[in-house]
Formats: C-alpha cells, structure tokens, sequence
C-alpha cells in the first residue's frame, strides 16, 4: 500500500501534471504539494478535501492511507488487517487508473 505521499505522486503522475498545474488545479500552493510529496509535511484535512472535490471522490475514501506503514511486517497482521490492506491497495489503484483523469 502507498502512503500518502507516494499515492498523491502516483495520481499526480497519471494525471500528467507538474506539481504547479496540480497546486493551481486544486488551489493551493506548489511548494505545499512538493513538501508533501517529499514528506517534509504532514497533509492536511483541508488538502484532502480539495484534492478529493477536483477528484470526484470523498474525502473519506482517501484518508484511510494517510497512515500506511511500511515496517510492519505483514505476517504479523490478523486475517482481517491482511483483507483491509489489500482491499486499500485496489481502492488506490482505482483513484491512481481511474479517478486521477478528473484532474485534467
């Protein structure tokens, strides 16, 4: 699964936009979306929401990858977290192949 700053990469890369043309899409700063990008700052309930509206998705069906995390080993999830994860991993997939074209 993606964090969030590698997904909001990924949906901004299928889109074929720069960093720019997404901050002034989604009307925020570009440095805001390049210091998410690099991790140097937390994304905000605000961010979400406008990223969410250009995207045609709710912002709740962005938020539950705000806090993937890459160093828990997946052997050590119960059957339910494995089902969740995979489950997050195809909902990614969608925003990133379908939903990143309403950003255009």
């Amino acid at each position: 699964m993606y964090t969030f700053p590698q997904l909001l990469k990924k949906i901004r890369s299928r889109s074929e936009l720069t960093q720019k043309e997404l901050a002034k899409k989604i009307g925020v700063s570009p440095i805001l979306v390049s210091m998410i990008e690099a991790e140097q700052k937390p994304v905000s309930k605000n961010f979400i929401i406008k990223l969410a509206k250009k995207m045609g998705v709710s912002p709740s069906s962005i938020t539950p990858f705000l806090f993937a995390d890459k160093t828990l080993h997946i052997s050590k999830l119960s059957k339910i977290e494995k089902e969740l994860i995979k489950t997050g991993e195809k909902f990614q997939e969608y925003l990133i192949n379908s939903k990143s074209k309403n950003l255009k």
